[in-house]
């Protein structure tokens, strides 16, 4: 085998740990609106505690941002982006977004993450991730006032074919 560069002074991999679902004070690090989509992509990170810096800490490890999602403010929607807002404003002392997105980055927020089951696109195996259940404030997060949902299973189970077993009787069948 040739000699591989930079062996000597790459670090080697440590354990990684996936975050758990529950519930964590987390920090706005990134904002984009989609007015045509009528929803804002967001990436945010753990602010406090055991998993603090745990987006930036992947992202300088693995490469990608594992918090990342959005928040719909159209038609039935706008009821649940609304509770996002007002969980932002008040976890920030009353602050006041005044419809200007990039105004919530670097603000904290509360976040339930639950986890749930999704088929993958690549190999089609059932898999997991963690999305927000729902927003509160940092305070209320803090204080243990919140409910870890259990996970979202797939409806579906995608089982192998089963045959019916039939009595031989020693001819074949062509």
């Amino acid at each position: 085998m040739k000699k591989i560069k930079d062996y000597e002074t790459t670090q080697a991999a440590k354990e990684f740990s996936r975050l758990p679902a529950g519930g964590y004070v987390c920090v706005i690090k990134k904002v984009e609106d989609n007015e045509r989509g009528e929803y804002l992509y967001l990436e945010v990170d753990i602010a406090e505690g055991e998993w603090k810096n745990y987006a930036i800490d992947t992202q300088e490890r693995a490469g990608f941002w594992p918090l990342k999602f959005y928040r719909n403010y159209g038609g039935k929607s706008l009821k649940f982006f609304k509770a996002f807002i007002e969980a932002v404003e008040e976890t920030n002392n009353r602050f006041k977004w005044e419809w200007d997105e990039q105004k919530l980055v670097n603000k904290g927020v509360g976040i339930v993450f639950q986890e749930q089951e999704y088929e993958s696109n690549k190999d089609g195996r059932v898999r997991t991730k963690l999305v927000p259940y729902s927003f509160t404030t940092a305070a209320k997060i803090r204080e243990g006032d919140f409910q870890v949902p259990a996970p979202r299973l797939l409806d579906h189970v995608t089982a192998a074919p089963t045959f019916e077993e039939e009595e031989d009787d020693g001819e074949l069948p062509f």
